[in-house]
């Protein structure tokens, strides 16, 4: 799939950047994210003979913020020894009947790895603003969006911020989920 294009001169920088912040555009829209963190659910499947996988689970069938348009743009600063690919996943969530959102974070039968299955990762398109005065110190914005419009469900940008050495969302050991759907 081709890269999609990202129009820069769409996207105005309001003041000094947050590293714990995006900033969704939509619409023409500008709309600041709030993240979140997940619940972790680990599933043995058939006494441990299976396999394990693990999953990030979020609360709601739906996130409160909703995204008109299906080729969003997110802003977002990355610490700047980071590559912003390593940094970031958006995902796809699936809906559950217990009224949760999920996608499976690391799993495996004899082995274990880490990561969203990459049935649910979307695929974007990242490229480094031009301008980077708004920039928090030690840290480069960024802009990505998707490479395809995205369809009606539930998706969250996640930043492994967990993995990341630093001043990086006041070195929480979590990950953060920033949540959005589309109708």
């Amino acid at each position: 799939m081709a890269p999609a294009k990202i129009n820069f001169a769409e996207i105005k920088v309001k003041g000094p950047f947050n590293p714990e912040e995006v900033v969704l555009f939509d619409n023409g829209q500008q709309r600041s994210m709030r993240y979140l963190t997940p619940q972790m659910r680990t599933a043995v499947r058939a006494l441990g003979f299976g396999g394990v996988g693990q999953y990030a689970v979020l609360r709601g069938t739906r996130a409160t913020l909703r995204v008109a348009g299906g080729q969003p743009v997110f802003l977002f600063a990355v610490p700047s020894n980071a590559q912003p690919e390593s940094y970031f996943t958006l995902a796809n969530f699936a809906t559950r009947d217990n009224g949760t959102r999920e996608v499976i974070v690391g799993g495996g039968y004899m082995s274990y790895s880490t990561g969203v299955n990459k049935d649910r990762v979307v695929p974007t398109t990242v490229a480094m603003l031009p301008d980077q005065s708004k920039a928090p110190k030690n840290y480069t914005l960024y802009a990505a969006t998707v490479n395809a419009p995205l369809k009606a469900g539930e998706y969250a940008i996640i930043f492994y911020s967990s993995q990341v050495r630093g001043a990086a969302f006041a070195q929480v050991n979590g990950d953060s989920y920033f949540d959005f759907g589309i109708d």
